[in-house]
């Protein structure tokens, strides 16, 4: 193991010593020692570890089903029991998802987030990719809103997470999803916004998420922001995210905002 560093104290009454920081190389041997038990998970996935028998794959999806006819999730539900209730999250003028959050999809985003699952975020977002590229040819702004008569899609915009989860996590897994979505679909993919309040929203209750604003931000160096924009995220839920990135979008210069997630939840 390589020599500690050494700092000079000067508040010893015996003069200067110099003291090893014995601190900064356990922390430093700690995030080392959790860097590499991450990454062997994420060699070594095991779907029985989590309690599955099979690692959730786009596949699944595929075949005859209900739909949701307000974002095209697939419905793994019985027809015949409960109305599924689904709406257009505030300042979103279209939305994609490949399933419901209690679904296969709302499994394959919660492993990619919590369990690293790098090869699972390019897989589900390569099929989010090739969903997009179905829709781009056809799918045009309505001629009440803003920026009709342009084709949608001109760029995939990640949600960003907060920077040390992210660094803790060693995945951006929204920005992993958006790049394999952007190789499907052939649009191009770009960083636009930051996150400026470091709380999860799992930790906020359904009324907090709906009334927090302000949580992101356009990046000072940005590039021009596109005309028409589609949002990239792993799950929409209340959809307040959705709605604060879109407002940030368009004060910058978007006219158009649409959101493509994995899963998305269904009352």
């Amino acid at each position: 193991m390589p020599r500690v560093p050494f700092l000079p104290c000067v508040a010893s009454v015996h003069g200067p010593r110099s003291v090893p920081l014995r601190a900064v190389a356990a922390a430093s041997a700690a995030a080392f020692a959790a860097h590499r038990w991450i990454d062997a998970l994420r060699r070594s996935l095991d779907p029985e570890v989590f309690g599955i028998t099979v690692l959730p794959h786009p596949s699944m999806l595929d075949g005859a089903g209900d739909r949701c006819a307000c974002c095209s999730a697939l419905l793994e539900r019985d027809p015949h029991g409960d109305i599924v209730v689904c709406a257009l999250p505030q300042g979103i003028y279209a939305m994609i998802a490949l399933g419901e959050y209690a679904g296969r999809a709302g499994e394959a985003a919660r492993m990619i987030k919590g369990a690293c699952w790098s090869d699972g975020a390019w897989s589900w977002g390569s099929a989010l990719g090739r969903a997009l590229g179905a829709v781009h040819e056809h799918l045009h702004a309505p001629a009440s809103t803003p920026g009709q008569g342009a084709p949608l899609g001109r760029a995939l915009v990640p949600v960003p997470g907060d920077p040390w989860r992210t660094a803790w996590r060693g995945l951006d897994h929204a920005g992993r999803i958006a790049r394999a979505a952007s190789t499907a679909a052939s649009m191009p993919c770009v960083d636009l916004l930051v996150r400026r309040d470091a709380t999860r929203q799992a930790s906020r209750g359904a009324r907090a998420r709906r009334s927090a604003h302000g949580r992101f931000a356009i990046k000072l160096k940005s590039e021009h922001v596109p005309e028409s924009v589609w949002l990239v995220d792993d799950v929409c839920t209340t959809g307040a995210t959705a709605s604060d990135c879109a407002a940030q979008l368009r004060a910058a210069g978007a006219s158009w905002v649409g959101l493509a997630v994995l899963a998305r939840a269904h009352q």
